[in-house]
């Protein structure tokens, strides 16, 4: 049991399993980086400057905020009485699933006609687009796609992360996916200077994303070429093929124009089924969660078989 406790698929079982059980702090959340980065990247983006040095700024700005912190971690992480269990500890900080579970039991609870409002101010920190004039099915949509983008960032990607590279691959993802976050492009501020953070987020992504397809496009086969192409009509392809196989999967509809910034955006319309509803996040989320499960458990499962046949 000591050698199974300390190898890399009973870490990120025990990580993912606490993140799902403990209450943890909103205050002790990664996300709350968020404020903190978009204002460096303020400071920083220099809006007089040419696209292409835009660009150069926010490649030098990722590079500035990833490179002390994993010194950091390596340095601390030798400090360590025991390794395993800082990476346990570690890891658990990487994950936040939570939050999306809790914003999406909410959404079902408040998307109506009646407790419209309230919801839109519960999900506006978020989402990036304007949720001042979203109906109770916008909304509904809105939250259905963040939550599975979310949920591959937040969840999946630092768990993959740990797989490849220990506490420093997730740290790599989580610390890319909120500087995608903070310096999103659809903000016209951060248009050229998030562009590398997101380059590398969509790279990122693009692994976990698959792993999470395949069992999707599994009972697909017939139609996958169709579902691919349509999803990548999608801005993020990568992510558009997900949500295409997800909303096949659920029957519903996503995507279609949208506000930000004051700016109408027209984006694809994946999937033909019926518009979502409040459940839609909940849905999602569960057929995300209970996809990555899977393969946890099949990676503890080989690695105690290993164990038992070494």
């Amino acid at each position: 049991m000591t050698a199974l406790a300390s190898t890399t698929a009973a870490i990120m079982v025990g990580a993912a399993l606490l993140e799902a059980l403990l209450p943890w702090p909103a205050r002790f959340r990664p996300g709350t980086a968020v404020p903190l980065l978009t204002r460096l990247g303020q400071k920083v983006y220099r809006p007089d400057g040419t696209p292409r040095q835009q660009s150069q700024a926010g490649l030098l700005a990722l590079l500035v905020v990833w490179v002390p912190c994993a010194a950091g971690l390596w340095a601390v992480r030798n400090l360590s009485l025991s390794e395993p269990l800082f990476d346990l500890l570690f890891l658990l900080l990487m994950l936040e699933s939570r939050p999306l579970r809790e914003l999406a039991h909410a959404t079902r609870s408040l998307a109506t006609q009646e407790t419209l409002p309230l919801a839109r101010l519960q999900s506006a920190p978020w989402l990036k687009r304007e949720t001042g004039k979203l109906s109770a099915m916008g909304l509904a949509k809105a939250v259905t796609e963040s939550c599975a983008l979310r949920l591959v960032g937040q969840w999946a990607g630092p768990l993959l992360g740990f797989a490849l590279a220990g506490v420093q691959g997730a740290l790599l993802w989580r610390l890319v996916q909120l500087m995608n976050q903070s310096w999103s492009r659809k903000d016209p501020a951060f248009d050229h200077f998030g562009r590398a953070a997101s380059a590398f987020y969509q790279g990122l992504n693009a692994s976990v994303i698959l792993l999470l397809a395949l069992p999707l496009l599994a009972s697909r086969l017939k139609q996958a070429a169709q579902l691919l192409r349509s999803g990548a009509l999608w801005p993020y392809p990568a992510m558009g093929m997900l949500l295409t196989l997800l909303v096949d999967k659920c029957r519903i509809r996503l995507g279609g124009p949208r506000y930000y910034q004051g700016t109408l955006q027209r984006w694809p319309i994946l999937g033909s089924g019926d518009d979502p509803d409040g459940e839609s996040p909940r849905k999602v989320l569960n057929i995300l969660q209970g996809i990555g499960w899977g393969w946890l458990m099949l990676a503890l499962l080989v690695t105690v078989a290993g164990l038992v046949h070494g």
